[in-house]
């Protein structure tokens, strides 16, 4: 009788040596041939991809009524002239080429834009902030026959990436057929740069060769592109810098200022739970040097009002808010002010010189933008955590300082108040989004 263990062992033996066989087969393939190979695997898996399609519309992660755009299926027609295309996968792409979209409008007025994303969330954004300029579709899954139904249809002058949507398929597709390609906003983390290069060192892939032009935030990942085939590197800071400055109402900001009449006076912007307790203890100890300080606190959520005005209640310190102290009233006379109403920012940066931006002095936020308070000159500073704009902070070192403590906010807020002028500041704010402006120019599509 056949030993039922040996044969398992056998067959056991013989499925290994098949996978290892197809593996090596398989590197061989990406290595000589690969726009071949991720035609081919794409063409196998696409059951799989559209399973996965109908699991995401189960759960709501996808438009049921749209669902076919995501098969490569245009919801609308082409228009005449010429077309970019720009994916920007979910919000934070999103929202950061809404300044690139309005940049290319206006360097060519009949330009048309095509803008494509993959959440629900980001087609929301699209809605809010440029639905009259973009024409929005869902980006087709990267299976050969679907982008190549999609890129057909709309056939694009060219097409814009943002920082790291690497598609295979497409991208050798839109090569091929010679549609100019630009990678912007590239973020690459350390993990995203131990996968590019096992693939590059295993497959021989280098997915930044195909770019006409890709734009780093930093030497590092300039380098790093360069590496991975990538023809022509320039680095700039991030495309938020290349938003206008905040507006402001002069009559308003004339108001402002006789509230505050000469009261020494800083701010703290963006804040976020754990960081109002920071900022009113540190203004408790500035009090201590200047008995007149005012406190002024942009909350970054409104709805947060009462919790921080019982905070400053239980911490012993007087507060009122922009909803209450009406712009007629007279002068401010408690300790802290809450900004609780959106679109007020641009009037406290025109009088107020030194700005704190919170999002940043507790760990899980990431930071919050620091470069619209530097539009205005102020004296910015941020906390240590600002992982989701050190690609910006590269840039602006020079005039943004990074605190790590509450003491030595404590020092900045005291020598700005005792020294700064903002007209003489010799470290002066470089104004980026002019440099991303002249490049969309040399780039756009006329």
């Amino acid at each position: 009788m056949p030993d039922l263990n040996a044969i398992m062992i056998f067959i056991a033996g013989i499925v290994v040596k098949i996978l290892l066989l197809l593996s090596c087969w398989l590197v061989f393939c990406i290595r000589n041939f690969p726009e071949i190979t991720f035609r081919f695997i794409s063409t196998l898996i696409s059951p799989i991809v559209r399973l996965y399609i109908f699991r995401r519309i189960a759960r709501g992660l996808e438009d049921r009524s749209r669902q076919y755009e995501r098969l490569g299926f245009s919801s609308q027609e082409r228009p005449k002239g010429k077309l970019v295309w720009i994916h920007a996968v979910s919000v934070g792409e999103t929202l950061s080429v809404i300044p690139l979209i309005k940049e290319l409008k206006k360097a060519n007025k009949n330009l048309n834009v095509l803008l494509t994303t993959t959440t629900l969330t980001s087609a929301e954004i699209v809605k809010k902030h440029v639905k009259d300029t973009v024409i929005h579709q869902f980006a087709p899954f990267d299976v050969f026959s679907w982008v190549r139904r999609f890129i057909k249809h709309w056939n694009p002058d060219a097409a814009f990436f943002v920082e790291s949507e690497l598609w295979p398929n497409t991208l050798y597709y839109a090569k091929r057929i010679g549609i100019p390609l630009y990678l912007l906003n590239v973020r690459i983390s350390t993990k995203s740069m131990r996968r590019f290069n096992f693939a590059n060192k295993i497959f021989k892939i280098s997915p930044f060769c195909v770019f006409s032009l890709v734009v780093a935030p930093s030497n590092e990942i300039k380098n790093f592109t360069i590496k991975l085939g990538a023809q022509n590197v320039i680095v700039m800071p991030n495309m938020k810098t290349m938003a206008k400055k905040l507006p402001v109402n002069q009559k308003n900001v004339q108001k402002l200022k006789k509230k505050i009449g000469n009261r020494n006076v800083w701010m703290a912007v963006s804040t976020h739970e754990g960081e109002e307790e920071i900022v009113i203890e540190i203004h408790k100890n500035l009090k201590e040097c200047y008995p007149d300080l005012l406190t002024v606190i942009a909350i970054r959520h409104p709805n947060r009002l009462n919790d921080v005005s019982k905070l400053c209640c239980s911490l012993g310190v007087s507060c009122t808010n922009h909803t209450s102290s009406s712009i007629g009233s007279s002068g401010i006379c408690e300790e802290i002010y809450i900004l609780n109403q959106i679109g007020y920012l641009g009037n406290f940066f025109e009088i107020i010189d030194t700005v704190l931006v919170c999002g940043s002095l507790v760990p899980g936020i990431g930071g919050h933008n620091f470069i619209e308070p530097l539009q205005f000159n102020c004296n910015v500073a941020t906390g240590r955590y600002i992982e989701n704009f050190e690609d910006i902070h590269i840039h602006v070192r020079n005039c943004c300082n990074v605190l790590s403590s509450p003491n030595d906010i404590y020092f900045f807020v005291k020598e700005s108040l005792e020294n700064y002028q903002r007209n003489s500041h010799s470290a002066k704010y470089t104004d980026f989004g002019k440099q991303w402006r002249n490049l969309i120019k040399k780039i756009s599509v006329t």
